[in-house]
């Protein structure tokens, strides 16, 4: 029996509305990862499927962040910055680091909470309910070292020099710039035909980059400049203010410039608009927040006269410096001063004990950089050093990574010339970048 249309119309009709409706009821389907991330689903459902994710946004701080994923408390998010903050470098923080968080079953507390700042590091917070505090947890997974030579010859600056090779980014570029500056005088004596050489060391991960990669070892050769070299040195403490370049005899390849107001640098709150630690409210930070425990010994970043010292709220115990040049430095929430005011102070010079007085939330230092003409400072953006020569007890291990560093450069200096004769007549490619060494 044929059909007519309108019956063919009437059965395709009754497909839509019966059969296909019940396939969607029948066959289960994912809910759209969009979905997922944006909104949490009911409380009922399993751990797993609470997990949301987040990344810093520009410009903004941890606390925004995680109030930008879906709407959290303010009581929720300050509770995990608080928590990171003595284990969390916040001047490392960019945009674009992803975090993820966990929340309760009745979805009012954050009960895990992960930051992966890169992809070798992650920093994890786990409720505990017994004690109400979160425990932290720090896994960094190990990684392979490769050691690369890049060197070259200098045709109009060094800075395009080093802008035009591979393998070089903008942060390599800049130190390797700062040092040989401090080394020879480049405006002055840098001619075409100069040679330069870096030593760096990179972090692998499954065969990826983990930036930020270190240079070991710097060098200049030029017929006016005579030979300059610098060497990288590490110390023994991470966030230590001493680790930098330095030349053989330990002096530091930076100018003559403020120091450190501690031995170590560690940024608990930076410069800018921030969520206030303890008001929740948000307002401009004129200074830095460094983690600092009670007591532990505050310095003069530069000579000066103390013009204002003691105690006022909200700073807590508090000293002011004023400078040849008229900058004034801060030193709050100090636990105890050691100068008085009109009392003219050296450079590094021990002024006073960090402390937790004022308002605050846990021992730290607040130091501030205002120039002459009244304007704050990012004091994280003025070039410090720690001294201007490493101090006798950390020659010893200076000169130790001194010795190590030379044998990396003759080994890479071996394979160099090795390979040479396979790459004669290709003056811009660098063979020692071809064959790192991975260890």
């Amino acid at each position: 029996m044929k059909l007519k249309p309108w019956q063919i119309v009437s059965f395709g009709v009754l497909v839509l509305f019966i059969v296909i409706p019940f396939l969607f009821i029948s066959i289960p389907h994912p809910l759209p990862l969009k979905r997922f991330l944006e909104k949490p689903p009911c409380s009922s459902g399993s751990e797993t499927d609470k997990w949301l994710e987040g990344k810093i946004l520009p410009g903004k701080g941890f606390e925004d962040s995680i109030l930008a994923v879906d709407g959290f408390g303010l009581r929720q998010a300050m509770g995990i910055v608080n928590a990171l903050r003595g284990e969390v470098d916040f001047r490392r923080l960019k945009a674009g680091q992803r975090f993820r968080l966990l929340l309760s079953p009745d979805g009012k507390r954050i009960v895990k909470f992960v930051f992966e700042p890169d992809i070798i590091t992650r920093h994890s917070l786990v409720w505990n309910e017994e004690k109400k505090i979160y425990d932290y947890k720090l896994t960094v997974f190990p990684t392979k070292k490769r050691i690369r030579l890049i060197e070259g010859e200098i045709q109009t600056t060094l800075n395009q020099a080093l802008k035009g090779r591979g393998g070089i980014s903008s942060h390599l570029r800049n130190i390797a710039n700062g040092v040989l500056e401090c080394l020879v005088n480049l405006r002055r004596y840098a001619r075409r035909g100069d040679r330069y050489r870096l030593l760096v060391e990179d972090r692998l991960y499954n065969g990826k980059l983990v930036p930020p990669s270190r240079i070991l070892y710097v060098s200049y050769r030029g017929k006016r400049a005579g030979f300059h070299e610098g060497f990288r040195y590490d110390d023994e403490k991470e966030g230590s203010i001493w680790t930098g370049h330095y030349d053989r005899k330990g002096r530091a390849l930076v100018y003559s410039s403020l120091r450190y107001p501690l031995n170590r640098i560690h940024v608990t709150s930076a410069f800018g608009w921030r969520r206030h630690p303890v008001t929740g409210k948000r307002s401009f930070h004129y200074g830095v927040d460094l983690r600092a425990r009670v007591g532990t010994p505050v310095f003069a970043v530069a000579k000066g006269r103390v013009v204002r010292s003691g105690y006022r709220k909200p700073d807590g115990k508090f000293i002011e410096l004023r400078h040849r040049d008229g900058t004034r430095t801060y030193y709050l929430h100090l636990s105890r001063i050691l100068v008085g005011k009109g009392q003219v102070v050296r450079s590094h010079q021990e002024i006073a004990l960090s402390g937790k007085t004022g308002r605050v939330t846990a021992p730290h230092l607040h130091f501030g950089i205002r120039a002459p003409n009244g304007k704050w400072l990012n004091p994280m953006s003025v070039r410090m050093i720690a001294a201007a020569k490493l101090p006798k007890r950390k020659m010893a291990r200076f000169r130790k990574q001194v010795k190590e560093i030379q044998k990396q450069l003759s080994r890479q200096l071996e394979m160099a010339e090795k390979a040479a004769p396979l790459y004669q007549g290709s003056h811009s490619f660098q063979i020692a970048n071809a064959s790192p060494v991975i260890r």
